[in-house]
């Protein structure tokens, strides 16, 4: 997928469409804090007795098919407020910004 370096696209803060920087977002600095289920886990897995799915093995990673493409997430930075917002893109093999 080819994105542009800069566009023409909706500000919620200046509430108008203006021109945005556009930077490809590292997938890993997306998280922030624990996910639902992860939460749910360690709700389940504290103190003794029982603890449901989380109490079984794992299952094998043979069994289970991986996803072979990553969702792109883009940064957009509005070029009058500076203000920033992430969007994100379907799945796609490989992603590029076209420098101009």
């Amino acid at each position: 997928m080819k994105i542009p370096e800069k566009m023409n696209t909706y500000c919620p803060k200046c509430r108008k469409h203006t021109s945005h920087k556009v930077k490809i977002e590292k997938i890993r600095q997306r998280g922030g804090g624990m996910t639902r289920g992860a939460r749910a886990k360690a709700r389940k897995t504290r103190g003794y007795g029982n603890h449901g799915r989380y109490s079984r093995r794992a299952v094998s990673q043979r069994s289970m098919t991986s996803k072979t493409s990553q969702k792109v997430d883009m940064r957009l930075e509005c070029s009058e407020c500076k203000s920033q917002q992430i969007r994100s893109r379907p799945r796609t093999k490989r992603a590029e910004i076209l420098r101009s």
